[in-house]
């Protein structure tokens, strides 16, 4: 017979081994916890993109998945839904992906690594600068001494708005400055407050519609290349279409992909079925905002790029599906 220390000796050699199993096969394995009794998700201001979609996916998710009880949040966007999730106070949120990058690294505006995984891709949004058409503002290089809207304060839009400024070599100080949330400047703007407002989101952008229904309006353009010199993240720039806006000519944007993130805590078995559940409806989220049609799974090679982490409930569905290989 064994005796109870050499019982003990076993198991606990038996544990480490099934640790070391679990650690090797890391993306393979499911962590099926207790299902939260509610999950958040962290969206930005209602005038975006990102409000209507969260609202969408929380409706999908309580129809198709019993026992747990989803909602969607406004918040101040990118930023305030990483920080959240870091507090807890959020089980997933939105972020554009240069952000969720500096969060991983504890990069500016973050001030330490923030611990999350990769979920989908939502869309690729576009970062602009619109003037009203009778301003007669056509390029970012005229808004030297303007009143330009930078998007809601401590929000990922800033950084984007004073790096479009200063691809043409405007810095701070020759502007001024303000910060508001996106319909809040599309208000300021056909009040005559502000000269020029930043706006982020999938295109067309809300905000910037309901604004040209009142007045004539004209995303502004910019120096692209001298923008592409400047970047710390690989964006890309991209063209707005006149017609988009009904406007008299064509703007430039910078092209920035959105994506969803999720806290760690999130069991995979859950995560499982709520990623499945959205590429089920997905004309359900287009519904919601056109800018649903570029929602996609991370390819491998997609995330090795940016160095994100996929959540292992993420994978299990992208592998089913051919995605990840």
């Amino acid at each position: 017979m064994c005796s109870t220390a050499k019982i003990g000796q076993f198991v606990g050699i038996m544990v480490c081994f099934a640790a070391a199993m679990v650690f090797a096969n890391g993306e393979s394995d499911q962590r099926e916890g207790v299902r939260p009794e509610f999950v958040s998700i962290g969206t930005a201001s209602p005038a975006g993109a990102y409000y209507p979609l969260g609202a969408a996916m929380a409706d999908i998710w309580n129809r198709n998945i019993p026992g747990t009880r989803f909602s969607s949040q406004e918040t101040g966007g990118s930023v305030a839904n990483l920080n959240l999730i870091a507090g807890g106070e959020l089980e997933m949120g939105m972020a554009n992906e240069n952000v969720a990058f500096n969060a991983a690294e504890g990069n500016n505006p973050f001030s330490e690594p923030i611990d999350f995984s990769g979920g989908w891709i939502l869309n690729s949004s576009n970062a602009v600068i619109v003037a009203l058409e009778d301003s007669g503002i056509t390029s970012v290089s005229e808004l030297r001494r303007k009143k330009v809207a930078l998007g809601a304060p401590g929000s990922s839009a800033n950084v984007f708005g004073e790096l479009i400024l200063a691809s043409e070599r405007i810095q701070a100080g020759d502007y001024e400055a303000v910060y508001m949330g996106w319909q809040e400047s599309a208000d300021a703007l056909n009040d005559g407050f502000i000269d020029a407002a930043l706006m982020v989101g999938g295109q067309p952008f809300p905000a910037i519609t309901s604004l040209s229904a009142r007045t004539k309006v004209q995303v502004l353009t910019f120096d692209t290349e001298l923008f592409r010199a400047l970047r710390t993240y690989p964006y890309a720039s991209g063209v707005i279409p006149a017609k988009m806006y009904n406007m008299r000519r064509d703007g430039d944007s910078v092209q920035i992909r959105s994506a969803v993130y999720l806290s760690n805590s999130l069991p995979d078995d859950l995560v499982y079925d709520m990623v499945k559940a959205v590429f089920d409806n997905i004309p359900i989220l287009t519904g919601a905002h056109p800018s649903a049609s570029g929602t996609q799974l991370f390819s491998r090679s997609a995330a090795e790029e940016i160095e994100l982490t996929v959540h292992p409930g993420v994978l299990r569905y992208a592998r089913e599906v051919g995605v990840w290989k």
